[in-house]
């Protein structure tokens, strides 16, 4: 899964439970996750494929077919080439990480920086939802 599908799955998921303690720690993660879809809206707008399959999500967190949707908009719109998204990214994955929210899949997550220019994102190797595993079969 790549790494937008991934931290937007893990950000949604863990706002929607009720583990959800710390109302810092849940601004704080929502917040950055609102940036990301502010950057998402003013490049796509509002209609657009990518808008639309993150709302679903929003909807239905645990949707395996959300997820899968999703990240084929992500790809369709090449977003994650998008530099300031990458930065949005960012962002949002640093707090997901902070605050333990997503696991591995976040963990996983990795972002490549040469000359204060985010180059490229290196999107997470092995994600679960539920029962279901995108990537590569474990290592065994």
């Amino acid at each position: 899964m790549e790494p937008i599908t991934a931290a937007v799955v893990a950000a949604v998921q863990w706002m929607a439970s009720s583990d959800v303690v710390k109302a810092g720690v849940k601004d704080a993660v929502k917040d950055a996750y609102e940036g990301l879809k502010a950057v998402i809206r003013r490049k796509w707008g509002d209609a657009a494929p990518i808008s639309k399959a993150i709302k679903a999500i929003e909807e239905d967190p645990k949707s395996k077919a959300h997820a899968a949707v999703l990240e084929e908009k992500v790809r369709a719109v090449k977003a994650t080439e998008d530099a300031e998204l990458a930065q949005a990214l960012q962002h949002l994955v640093e707090q997901l990480k902070t605050h333990g929210v997503g696991g591995e899949a976040v963990a996983r997550i990795q972002f490549k920086v040469s000359g204060g220019v985010v180059q490229g994102v290196a999107g997470a190797e092995n994600v679960q939802i539920g029962s279901m595993t995108f990537g590569a079969p474990p290592k065994g």
